[in-house]
């Protein structure tokens, strides 16, 4: 993926960390030249030194081929022209930190597609924003596995489909598992003959590296 971060304070930072590990093609847009210089030397990424507000700076990280923008300043202001401007320069996933919680519907309104509050304000949580924007929640288990909970959409690959059926038709990533349903506050362990239904809350354990595929099955494919 094509991946622009705004800013590489305390939370974009560990944006950063985690798209450069995961090999992404990385453009971080910085103002503040002392930032912008330590990134470029610890990471694998190329960083632009200028004002993500401005449309030149936008351009130069190649925002017309971006698959996401993710933006982590401090400022709501700026985060919000900045997700304006993508969404004009026609990026599809704009993922953005909101330092006050009275701003939420103001980047809702914007179309922002995953919008991180206070509460969640931080860079693993943004990061898996943009891998698989419907993950609710997730726990990093180590050696490159993670626990996800994501709910079924209507017209999704999984939904109406029994476990083994999942299995047989090889829907799900090797080395996935579905480990838990939740359904109407009730929880299902699941076996064979057990359907996935629309709007279950499904928890899977699957490789770090499987993320967005495993979110993509979970999402209406129409």
């Amino acid at each position: 993926m094509h991946i622009i971060i705004i800013g590489s304070g305390r939370t974009g930072k560990h944006v950063i960390e985690a798209a450069v590990k995961d090999n992404h093609d990385v453009y971080v847009i910085e103002k503040n030249k002392e930032r912008a210089d330590w990134v470029a030397s610890h990471f694998d990424c190329l960083v632009i030194h200028a004002d993500a507000t401005s449309i030149e700076a936008l351009k130069e990280a190649n925002t017309e081929r971006a698959d996401a923008i993710i933006v982590t300043t401090n400022d709501d202001a700026v985060n919000s022209l900045v997700i304006l401007l993508a969404k004009q320069l026609g990026v599809s996933r704009l993922v953005s930190s909101v330092n006050n919680e009275e701003h939420l519907d103001v980047f809702e309104q914007l179309g922002t597609d995953t919008v991180e509050s206070p509460y969640r304000l931080n860079g693993r949580y943004l990061y898996r924003a943009v891998q698989g924007p419907n993950v609710k929640e997730f726990l990093d288990l180590g050696d490159g596995y993670e626990l996800m909970e994501m709910e079924v959409e209507k017209n999704s690959k999984i939904a109406n489909n029994l476990i083994k059926e999942l299995s047989k038709q090889r829907i799900l990533p090797t080395d996935s598992r579905i480990i838990l349903i939740k359904r109407n506050d009730q929880i299902i362990l699941p076996e064979g003959d057990t359907k996935i239904e629309f709007k279950d809350m499904v928890v899977v354990l699957s490789q770090r590296k499987k993320v967005a595929e495993v979110s993509n099955i979970f999402r209406n494919q129409k």
